[in-house]
């Protein structure tokens, strides 16, 4: 097995050197390869840590918008459905909703702005309610129709 080093490369118009970091004490955001691209002639990249705090909001921004945009396309999935079993369908949703919150808690807070951040639980919250309204209402039609159908 080889020396670890770790070093990183400062481009400045003057002098490009090659200075020793230790990354392991910095606080940043980690992004990590998928690890299934491999090139020839290239280095493999496991881990990428991203100090500047301006790319860091942006990057965490982007990834979270991604995030809520699956879990919209899902909320609208179960929205436009017309079965009458979807009961199981918005548990799920109303799941999602729930790990999306914590993700974004857990995850991106320390790396976006505070008003993003209220703004992304609004949102979600917002989405919950009219799941959990969806669901009241498909409940009440499918008791309806149950009763509907008796003598």
């Amino acid at each position: 097995m080889g020396i670890n080093q770790k070093f990183l490369i400062v481009k400045d118009n003057e002098s490009k050197e090659i200075q020793y970091f230790d990354y392991d004490k910095v606080n940043g955001y980690n992004l990590y390869s998928k690890g299934n691209t491999h090139f020839e002639d290239a280095i493999d990249v496991n881990r990428i840590i991203i100090i500047k705090p301006t790319f860091i909001e942006k990057i965490a921004t982007k990834k979270m918008n991604q995030k809520f945009q699956k879990f919209l396309n899902m909320v609208s999935v179960v929205c436009d459905a017309e079965d009458d079993e979807n009961g199981g369908l918005y548990q799920i949703v109303l799941d999602e909703a729930n790990k999306l919150r914590m993700e974004l808690i857990n995850k991106y807070k320390k790396y976006i702005s505070q008003e993003k951040f209220e703004l992304m639980l609004k949102k979600i919250e917002i989405l919950e309610e009219e799941i959990k309204l969806r669901k009241s209402f498909n409940k009440i039609d499918v008791e309806e129709k149950s009763v509907k159908k008796g003598r």
